[in-house]
């Protein structure tokens, strides 16, 4: 990608970075700063009355350090910019700003026809109940913010690519400084901070602090560095705890200060003496390459510019987009014309091997003819397995289950006892079941070891065997004959099935078939 102006405009100084824009490890080329004049910018508004002269430092800074970039980035931060970290279904990446538009009132109960939404990604979650779920900050800045940035960069002459929130810029910042420990960045200006605790590249926690919203306002008097500092420590102070009791596993291994309060050396020993964590201002700024011009910039004041060209959330891109789908016609055209040149030459390519197809072609007519003796063979052949496949599955059509049952009565006659009273009896294709009475259990016993001999019997089950007593009068004498009945079920005997015949049989079956009844019809 082409080099971009990232601008951050603050309310003393406007940071200027001249870096690449959106690749992978960006280089950041110059570091400069310009005055801003006093009342230009308020809470991140551009006044309309202080434009000009705001663009005319702007462009002396620029001449003066010979810096000719034509696209301009900036990052903003304000008070009325509002955001709300949510959580969202587990869409493609490229699926999430369209979730978050589609969704935007219920993030945000105000009416926000006046605001731009954009979202930065915060993480994937990977555990837990919302495994595979995104969890996104959706933000929201007026269209009467943004617009003063889209009219400074006309004032410029420069192109707008995008406009930037600073909360993203310093993540962008930072990210790849968070390891295994989590760290704290704290970006301090001279009415405003902005805390944010980072662990291995993911944003934890993210707070702002308005030095001017306790009961003071713009107009007032300023406060006193002292006090903004001790504001700025009690806020800390509070965030810390706020994340430490909320996992006892948590800790914090290093702040880094950024902004122009960042730079100073009296507020990081001030914060390393009450928090008891190591503090430094931020000295580099990984995933970035600094080159010569850039090496003695003091990096915690440009490093939110920085962070702003690694990586912007998008509130002005639609105008990017516009002109790389301006490109994209050009392309087209060039990509249309490029494929008119391509045909002609594969056209004029393909005469020569044409001849060499209708010779090609020759050979296989004479080789086809000298082979048309073993078509005939083949055809023979095939009308053969035909005929074969029509007896195959006719045979499978005649096996029946029912065949078991000629076999069973065969054995049944031969082998049964004539002792053996069968009281009932009843049958299907795959089994019999028959009641039987007998003198004595021994007797039911042999009865049941011979029918398991049987060879057209697979199983033999017996159920509900009980003793009978049957009392009769024989020559005025009682006497109680026992006898002893039982159900018998057994299980016929199918021997080997016959395979089913394959597919091409079985169409060969049907074919045959179909002109049986043609002829059965005529």
């Amino acid at each position: 990608m082409a080099k971009v102006l990232s601008v951050e405009i603050g309310m003393s100084n406007t940071r200027i970075v001249e870096m690449d824009y959106q690749t992978k490890k960006p280089r950041v080329y110059r570091c400069i700063e310009v005055p801003t004049p006093q009342g230009a910018v308020r809470d991140g508004y551009l006044d309309v009355s202080m434009m000009d002269k705001l663009a005319e430092n702007i462009k002396t800074g620029l001449a003066e350090n010979k810096i000719r970039t034509k696209r301009v980035l900036f990052t903003v931060f304000s008070g009325k910019i509002i955001s709300r970290e949510v959580v969202i279904p587990g869409v493609k990446t490229h699926q999430i700003a369209a979730l978050v538009k589609s969704n935007v009132s219920e993030y945000f109960p105000v009416e926000l026809d006046e605001y731009k939404i954009t979202h930065m990604h915060i993480n994937s979650i990977s555990d837990g109940d919302g495994v595979g779920k995104h969890k996104v900050m959706v933000i929201a800045a007026e269209k009467a913010l943004l617009a003063g940035y889209d009219r400074l960069a006309e004032d410029l002459g420069l192109r707008l690519v995008d406009i930037d929130y600073i909360g993203n810029s310093i993540y962008q910042s930072v990210r790849y400084s968070a390891g295994a420990d989590a760290i704290l960045a704290v970006k301090f200006e001279q009415d405003n901070a902005i805390i944010t605790i980072l662990k291995e590249g993911t944003m934890l926690l993210q707070r702002n602090i308005n030095f001017r919203s306790n009961g003071r306002h713009a107009e007032d008097e300023p406060l006193s560095p002292k006090e903004v500092i001790g504001m700025l420590v009690n806020s800390l102070m509070r965030v810390i705890d706020f994340y430490l009791n909320n996992d006892e596993k948590n800790s914090i291994s290093k702040i880094y200060l950024m902004g122009e309060g960042g730079s100073e050396e009296v507020v990081s020993r001030i914060i390393e003496k009450n928090t008891q964590i190591k503090c430094k201002p931020l000295s580099i700024v990984r995933g970035t390459s600094i080159q010569r011009r850039a090496e003695d910039a003091r990096l915690c004041v440009f490093a939110t510019a920085i962070g702003a060209g690694m990586a912007s959330v998008g509130f002005a891109n639609e105008k990017e987009k516009e002109r790389h789908e301006t490109n994209y016609v050009n392309a087209c055209v060039l990509m249309v014309i490029l494929f008119v040149v391509v045909i002609g030459a594969i056209m004029s390519m393909s005469l020569i091997p044409y001849e060499t197809a209708k010779l090609e072609e020759k050979g296989l007519k004479h080789k086809e003819e000298s082979l048309a003796q073993a078509k005939a063979i083949y055809d023979k052949y095939m009308g053969v397995k035909d005929l074969w496949g029509h007896i195959e599955y006719g045979n499978w059509l005649t096996e029946n289950s029912n065949d078991a049952i000629i076999d069973f009565f065969a054995e049944l006659e031969q082998k049964l006892p004539a002792e053996v009273e069968v009281t009932q009896f009843s049958s299907d294709d795959e089994q019999c079941v028959m009641a039987m009475r007998v003198s004595d259990k021994d007797t039911a016993a042999k009865v049941i070891d011979t029918l398991r001999e049987f060879e057209s019997v697979d199983t033999v089950c017996v159920s509900l065997l009980k003793e009978e007593s049957d009392d009769s009068d024989i020559s005025g004498l009682e006497v109680t004959n026992t006898m002893v009945s039982f159900e018998i079920s057994c299980v016929y005997s199918q021997g080997a099935d016959l395979e089913k015949p394959s597919s091409a049989a079985e169409r060969a079956a049907a074919a045959l078939a179909e002109e049986a009844t043609v002829e059965i019809i005529q």
